[in-house]
């Protein structure tokens, strides 16, 4: 059932056939506590059972102004947010730097510098 807001969901319906307490038989309990040897089920011992649930009145969101805000404010930021990093791709410039070398090296460096030979 659909109202003006919301959705109606109808109550569920559990049935099942119960054995009777009366008929129990106490001497089987401690030995074997399974449901089936617990009670005895015959036809004429059983009852049957009907139980419902309550219904559920799930509530839809309701429009209001501020909702075109919101899904303005969601699409700017999300073109925002692709059209920078494709910007950002396409626009950067990537260089390969070679690692400083060592202490040893630039020492060796200094020292064959003064020396007059080409350094490594």
């Amino acid at each position: 059932i659909k109202t003006c807001f919301s959705f109606k969901c109808r109550s569920s319906v559990i049935s099942a056939l119960v054995p009777s307490t009366v008929a129990m038989n106490t001497n089987i309990t401690e030995e074997q506590p399974l449901f089936s040897t617990f009670f005895p089920c015959k036809e004429e011992s059983s009852y049957f059972v009907r139980v419902y649930t309550e219904p559920l009145l799930v509530n839809l969101p309701t429009p209001d102004f501020s909702m075109p805000y919101n899904v303005i404010c969601l699409t700017c930021t999300v073109v925002a947010v692709g059209y920078g990093s494709l910007y950002n791709l396409l626009t950067r410039s990537f260089q390969i730097e070679e690692p400083n070398p060592g202490l040893a090296k630039r020492i060796a460096n200094i020292i064959r510098k003064m020396r007059g030979v080409p350094p490594l």
